[in-house]
């Protein structure tokens, strides 16, 4: 019976394991008996890269409460008007800053009942200053803030780019110590790149709840880590 190499009659095996993909394929015509041309070897790979937070964002509340528009208005506005510059004094940057009004209502009864109106001053801050957002919010507070929406860490552009980077380089060693791996089992050698695909998972801040410390009910803030995901899609020629 005529047999035929394995590359030859366009085989392919995709195995995944550990969230890492391979496929490898004959995308060639050889005549039996000979090497296979333009066979390949696509391999999926993932790598993490952990950082220290150096950017957070910081956002607080201010609330009025009136029987009019106007007068909800008219009581948070001094509150309001008086966070902007005391975070600013921190250091920080206001990078946002956005106000409405609503009604209230009792639903208590059958029928809702109009109670007054509600309006909220809403202001996000951004500070570099990571050891110091316990103190911008412990001004915010002192400065009329009713509440504290958020806290946000993450990276700036060249700290989230060097991280990237760094997880871009091991994704790519891993996917080419996976393609030899396996072309290695068909008797092959790992050639150049033909092609390669990145995602990028994004970086994922961590948002954390502050409490007061017991001496001078001040705040203390321990941030988590920044991390940064990055996927590459890889396909080799196989020599």
């Amino acid at each position: 019976m005529e047999t035929q190499p394995l590359a030859a009659i366009g085989v392919a095996a995709l195995l995944l394991a550990g969230g890492v993909g391979f496929v490898l394929a004959d995308t060639g015509n050889a005549p039996a008996g000979t090497a296979a041309e333009n066979a390949t070897v696509s391999v999926g790979a993932e790598a993490t890269v952990e950082r220290a937070p150096d950017e957070a964002t910081v956002t607080v509340v201010a609330v009025g409460r009136g029987d009019t528009a106007a007068a909800a208005r008219d009581n948070v506005s001094g509150d309001a008007d008086a966070i902007t510059p005391a975070l600013e004094s921190e250091g920080a940057t206001v990078s946002s800053s956005r106000f409405s009004v609503r009604p209230e209502y009792d639903y208590s009864r059958d029928s809702r009942e109009l109670v007054g109106y509600v309006a909220v001053h809403t202001v996000e801050a951004e500070t570099s200053d990571v050891d110091g957002v316990g103190a911008l919010v412990d001004t915010a507070v002192d400065s009329g803030a009713d509440r504290v929406e958020g806290i946000t860490y993450g990276l700036s552009d060249e700290s989230r780019q060097a991280a990237r980077d760094e997880a871009l380089t091991t994704a790519m060693e891993r996917a080419r110590g996976d393609a030899t791996t396996l072309a290695t089992a068909e008797d092959r050698s790992v050639g150049d790149a033909v092609t390669i695909t990145t995602t990028d998972g994004g970086q994922s801040a961590f948002d954390v709840q502050y409490e007061s410390a017991d001496a001078g009910g001040r705040t203390d803030i321990s941030p988590g880590p920044v991390t940064v995901d990055v996927r590459v899609q890889v396909t080799y020629e196989l020599d």
